[in-house]
């Protein structure tokens, strides 16, 4: 009870910049991780994850194409693939970062203006005692608005990805539909998230074991070339697709 009873005399005002501190101070982060930007230590059953989900993905693909997975024109040279990959790139990230932007600005907005309503609805759902119910329940319900910004994120996100490369593709003249909508945009989208996933969870797992300088640089070069050699090939496939019944 007297645990209930201190949150009900919690004034919002105070429990709005106790909020807002927790964002304010930084967090601790594992020596083992160092700068890894996956947050992931070495971890075998990342690893195993990872690799699971490319060969399932790759077993799929190659049932559906019955062609090879990563084949792309072999009049594309190294330079013309690599410009066609950075069209796409750094529109997506452009994109990416105003939309989370957007999204960061909204979500502090809207945090702000529920933070005293939802402390009042966890004080009034949070049974009394000390239970792991009672521990639970208010912090699931401040991280309501949370879970629906990253919602949001990922349902938008996902077809303005797709937006962007088409552009970048069209920006080479590159075959594909004239127009495209926004379910196949989203599924554009998804192809460049499924296939860039397991490729970042192994990059990041095989390398957080390097030197800080040397990781983060080979790092990025990896994810390049992953990109373009595993992950621009199935983006073109899949606008290959989307324009083959307008033919």
């Amino acid at each position: 009870m007297s645990t209930n009873g201190s949150a009900q005399a919690l004034d919002p005002s105070e429990y709005i910049a106790r909020h807002l501190q927790s964002f304010s101070v930084p967090q601790p982060v594992p020596a083992v991780a160092g700068h890894h930007a996956g947050f992931f230590p070495w971890n075998l059953y990342v690893l195993a994850l990872a690799a699971g989900l490319f060969v399932l993905m790759a077993g799929v693909a190659a049932l559906t194409d019955r062609r090879p997975l990563f084949r792309l024109p072999r009049s594309m040279s190294f330079g013309r693939r690599f410009y066609v990959w950075w069209s796409c790139a750094w529109r997506q990230w452009l994109a990416s970062a105003l939309l989370c932007l957007a999204l960061l600005v909204g979500y502090h907005s809207l945090d702000l203006k529920l933070a005293a309503p939802l402390m009042k609805l966890s004080t009034a759902l949070t049974p009394s005692g000390a239970t792991a119910l009672a521990a639970i329940v208010p912090g699931v319900i401040m991280a309501l608005p949370l879970v629906a910004a990253v919602l949001v994120y990922v349902l938008l996100s996902l077809p303005l990805s797709g937006y962007m490369v088409r552009g970048g593709l069209a920006a080479h003249a590159l075959p594909g539909p004239e127009r495209l909508g926004l379910w196949h945009a989203t599924l554009l989208g998804l192809t460049t998230y499924l296939w860039s996933v397991p490729g970042s969870l192994l990059i990041a797992e095989l390398i957080v074991v390097l030197p800080h300088h040397v990781e983060d640089g080979l790092r990025a070069m990896l994810l390049v070339i992953w990109s373009m050699y595993i992950v621009l090939p199935r983006q073109l496939r899949r606008v290959a697709r989307l324009a083959a019944p307008l033919h």
